[in-house]
């Protein structure tokens, strides 16, 4: 698919959210995920370095699980919904 091309080109750019990257390639932000975790894989098996910058609540500091991609609607500490969104960049080595 031609827009992984450019998933690709966008994360080796600079690091980005999974909303800023479908808000710049024009894709539905529910549906980014996969198509990431996919560019993601590849990436890994062409020999990039990904660096992933998980989630964290802004209120109390929780750091959430690596293994999600997209802003978590809540914290599960404070309850709180201000959340800084995951930051995913892709490097040659």
């Amino acid at each position: 698919m031609a827009y992984r091309r450019d998933l690709l080109a966008v994360l080796a750019a600079g690091p980005r959210t999974a909303s800023s990257v479908a808000r710049e390639l024009g894709l539905d932000r529910r549906d980014i995920e996969n198509e990431l975790r996919h560019v993601l894989r590849t990436a890994r098996t062409s020999g990039h370095s990904i660096a992933l910058e998980q989630a964290r609540c802004k209120s109390c500091g929780c750091v959430f699980d690596g293994d999600r991609l997209t802003k978590p609607s809540r914290c599960p500490s404070c309850k709180g919904s201000r959340i800084y969104e995951p930051l995913i960049s892709i490097a040659n080595e």
